[in-house]
């Protein structure tokens, strides 16, 4: 399969995976382990899952700037990410596989390794980053309290572990059963004051699962916003684990 033909999900994700869990009918601290483990099981339903996504970069209310990528996931751990436009960045290329991240670039014709101190720096322009790449399997990168639950909704804080350093202290999530998955998202800083936001919504059924299509991530201190729009969503395509290589960067 080419990668031309394989489109998938970075995002969300990313992370941001794309969960469906029935939060517990009483929540309790020990149990946080166990949903995150259910919400990264549920996350991995599909062998493979890809789409086309058009990213849409908002400032000061403004749309500045909309840029369109086609991408792949197998797993948690193997994403692939082709931008396709605008002609400015058409071509550059993201990979994830395992631990490690790389990324290509047309204009030098080179494939450099993203540093770990670079994740957390927004996406051309955008307020996702590869960190959110990265954080896609909850259940590895953090611990999880789960606070309680409101009607439809459970919330959790998860922090992350020692041996997965992340850009912030803390991330409260909250999971709706009746969507089926996580819809939101909140980061905290090291001061302990909530910096980004994300939301998922547009929920829609791919063969019986719920996903959202519709992805949004805030700055809280500047007001910025990317949103990600998912189209052409398709799964279980039998996607082969080569495309996850540097050499596919290069193709």
């Amino acid at each position: 399969m080419k990668p031309s033909t394989v489109l998938s999900a970075f995002l969300v994700c990313a992370p941001v995976a794309l969960a469906i869990v029935t939060p517990p009918a009483v929540a309790h601290a020990a149990d946080g382990a166990a949903v995150l483990k259910k919400l990264d099981k549920d996350a991995s339903v599909f062998a493979d899952t890809s789409y086309v996504a058009t990213m849409d970069i908002y400032k000061n209310g403004s749309k500045r700037k909309t840029l369109k990528f086609d991408m792949v996931m197998k797993g948690l751990d193997k994403q692939y990410i082709n931008f396709t436009a605008p002609g400015d960045v058409a071509g550059m290329k993201v990979l994830m596989s395992g631990d490690n991240m790389w990324m290509y670039s047309p204009e030098f014709g080179k494939v450099r390794k993203v540093a770990a101190h670079a994740q957390s720096q927004g996406m051309f322009g955008s307020e996702f980053t590869t960190e959110d790449m990265a954080n896609a399997s909850l259940g590895k990168h953090f611990d999880a309290s789960i606070d309680g639950t409101s009607g439809n909704e459970t919330t959790l804080t998860l922090t992350p572990k020692a041996e997965y350093p992340s850009s912030y202290s803390k991330v409260v999530i909250v999971i709706d059963k009746t969507k089926g998955g996580v819809t939101k998202l909140t980061y905290y800083d090291g001061s302990g004051s909530a910096v980004r936001e994300q939301t998922r919504k547009g929920w829609a059924k791919v063969e019986g699962h719920r996903m959202p299509t519709k992805i949004s991530m805030k700055n809280l201190k500047t007001g910025a916003e990317t949103v990600i729009t998912l189209s052409d969503v398709k799964v279980n395509q039998g996607v082969e684990d080569a495309l996850f290589s540097k050499r596919t960067l290069l193709r």
